[in-house]
């Protein structure tokens, strides 16, 4: 009896101790989800090099970044993707780049700067449409997963490549943009950006094939910083368009004035009245 009672106890020590260890295994798998999520972002922003954090601030205010429709959704969103563009074209300067990179990175802080003025022209304030502002999180989603991703030998080459998806998520945002009825003026400008980022896509991917920048942008139509500088903005071309003259309507020409035939007839003299009496004239008086 002894015996059956001490391995009873054993059944049931061994089971406690069981399910013990199976606790124990589920709490450590469900840490296993957000630990895995932090390396994985710890690895992104080692491949990033010294562009991460840029990445990362670009990436949570373009997501904050809300405005009062489809358009203003995409001008206050473009407006943090271009300064994203300035602050690493910032850091590729600091970090000893190639010749051609250093002069993307500049050409880079021209333009954008630029743009961000023009952008900020057709900014309206309204209340906030997150709805509206959903319709572009695939496409920056999809952008900063790209940029964290790439990497090249050198830090010359890590920030073309990572600029050459930067472009692209801009390309992405503005079909969406133009794709949901933006119209006017702003349309126009989304138009511009996205024929713009496109060239720039083209001009970088020469680049990457080993063409010299000078031949690269010639081959894509870039526009230098010069030129882009004194580019009138789509708002600034509306505002200087003149004004349409307004016509004259039948209403209008019939309520000129028009001669009087009768005030020209009377100011005719009228013939003399006769007062000839008849026996007068018989006698050739009159």
């Amino acid at each position: 009896m002894n015996k059956v009672t001490r391995f009873t106890a054993l059944l049931m020590a061994t089971a406690a101790l069981a399910a013990c260890g199976s606790q124990a295994d589920n709490q450590v798998a469900g840490n296993d989800a957000p630990m895995e999520a932090s390396m994985a972002e710890g690895n992104s922003m080692q491949m990033s090099g010294p562009f991460g954090e840029a990445e990362m601030r670009m990436d949570e205010q373009m997501m904050a970044a809300v405005g009062s429709d489809v358009g203003q959704n995409w001008l206050k969103k473009m407006i943090v993707h271009h300064q994203g563009a300035i602050d690493m074209s910032r850091i590729v300067l600091d970090q000893n780049p190639s010749t051609d990179a250093a002069k993307m990175a500049q050409e880079t802080i021209t333009k954008q700067g630029k743009e961000i003025e023009d952008l900020q022209k057709l900014v309206q304030n309204g209340a906030p449409d997150q709805r509206s502002a959903e319709l572009y999180r695939p496409a920056m989603m999809d952008m900063h997963q790209k940029m964290m991703a790439a990497s090249g030998a050198d830090v010359s080459e890590t920030f073309l490549r990572k600029m050459l998806e930067h472009h692209k998520g801009a390309v992405a945002m503005s079909d969406v943009a133009l794709a949901n009825g933006v119209t006017g003026t702003l349309r126009t400008q989304i138009q511009k950006t996205r024929a713009d980022q496109q060239k720039e896509i083209d001009m970088t991917e020469a680049m990457l094939r080993g063409e010299p920048m000078q031949s690269a942008m010639q081959q894509s139509g870039v526009k230098t910083a010069a030129q882009a500088k004194a580019e009138p903005a789509p708002a600034d071309t509306a505002k200087a368009a003149p004004k349409a003259q307004p016509k004259a309507t039948p209403a209008a020409r019939t309520s000129e004035p028009k001669a009087s035939t009768t005030a020209t007839a009377k100011a005719e003299p009228a013939p003399a009245a006769s007062t000839c009496l008849p026996e007068h004239r018989a006698a050739g008086h009159c």
